[in-house]
């Protein structure tokens, strides 16, 4: 296949590129993981860099000084060659890049070199057909859901977006209570509460209504994750008077659904500020900085890790890699990016300078 220099696209000219977009896709269907199909990634990366040869994409956002590659999409393989282009497209822009990946692509980039800094955890249910609530390490997971069930009749079910304008409407109530009670939340929060309420759910989306006696208690939003025949818990919406254990009870059901569908593997999602400690690879400076912050709470989500770990899951580190040499106080950009995504406290920054390309035509999928 011909060679191409590598390429930053724009969310608004992806957006414009039916080509590109099915380009994308195509990439996602075949190699992509949690990070590229989940709900959030339209906030926290809307951009996309395409690696030479366009092997490889990640979904990437900005700072002034700071690129953050939040997802990958391509083959195993190709991977450090895509982070290389990468970081030095970002280094021709006088800008640091910082890639967010799991544990086996992380180490191969601090192999080369690059600091690889603890970040969170991946936890996911790998054989979903073995998942059982059998067991003693299954207890606390049994006793939560049994309570939740003491509180009424309790079902969860399948619903079709746009099949019911009236339960549209209770849904996207429900996703507004769920706000009310949180203090921070992205904005693509407020995109999908749109698309509830008009009953135009993503296709590669399902959602998922548990009832009490009648009452809406939970909503839960699966992405589809094709390349591993599975499927991402994505959004989670609940009522501040839901009984304890409800949460608990949907996903246990709708991983006895996927199960029966023939669907072998479930992720519970990323979780982000927690469990990173101090490890060879890291980069000491921002180690000690995420490490105070977790102790502060200010960057800690201990709590949503326990109650994931309650259906034991294979948790996978998350790790960010950037240069050895590159400043410790630029890291703040990616904190940044976490907590304003689209950047709303500042104007809208340029696309990060590069020398100057020839614009490809739309990317040609490489072969198995």
């Amino acid at each position: 296949m011909e060679t191409r220099a590598p390429r930053w696209v724009e969310r608004d000219e992806l957006n414009r590129d039916p080509a590109m977009q099915d380009f994308v896709q195509s990439l996602i269907a075949r190699f992509g993981r949690e990070l590229s199909v989940a709900v959030a990634r339209s906030s926290l990366a809307p951009h996309l860099f395409v690696s030479r040869g366009a092997h490889g994409v990640f979904f990437v956002n900005r700072r002034p000084n700071t690129v953050f590659a939040f997802a990958y999409a391509g083959p195993d393989e190709r991977f450090a060659d895509a982070a290389g282009d990468l970081f030095e497209y970002a280094a021709q822009g006088k800008l640091v890049a910082n890639i967010l990946e799991e544990e086996p692509k992380a180490k191969e980039l601090a192999g080369l070199g690059y600091t690889a800094t603890p970040f969170g955890v991946m936890q996911k249910v790998p054989r979903l057909a073995g998942f059982s609530l059998e067991g003693t390490k299954m207890r606390r997971l049994r006793y939560q859901i049994s309570h939740y069930e003491k509180h009424g009749q309790c079902e969860t079910r399948e619903y079709r977006t746009g099949s019911d304008l009236a339960t549209d409407r209770t849904v996207a109530a429900l996703v507004d209570a769920w706000k009310a009670g949180k203090k921070q939340i992205g904005p693509y929060v407020d995109h999908f509460r749109g698309r509830i309420a008009s009953g135009e759910l993503p296709g590669d989306c399902r959602l998922f209504l548990t009832y009490r006696d009648g009452q809406l208690d939970s909503a839960v939003v699966i992405s589809r994750l094709p390349a591993a025949n599975g499927y991402l818990m994505d959004l989670e919406f609940y009522g501040a008077d839901m009984p304890l254990g409800g949460l608990e009870f949907t996903i246990s059901r709708i991983q006895e659904i996927l199960a029966k569908e023939g669907v072998s593997y479930f992720s519970l999602g990323a979780t982000f500020g927690t469990q990173m400690e101090a490890c060879a690879e890291e980069d000491p400076r921002v180690g000690k900085m995420l490490r105070g912050l977790h102790a502060a709470r200010i960057f800690n989500n201990d709590g949503n890790f326990q109650f994931k770990n309650k259906f034991r899951p294979e948790n996978t580190r998350l790790y960010v890699s950037r240069s050895r040499d590159a400043p410790s106080a630029s890291f703040t950009d990616v904190l940044m990016i976490f907590a304003d995504p689209e950047n709303r406290r500042q104007s809208r920054q340029e696309a990060p300078s590069a020398p100057a390309t020839t614009t490809p035509a739309a990317p040609v999928l490489p072969p198995p």
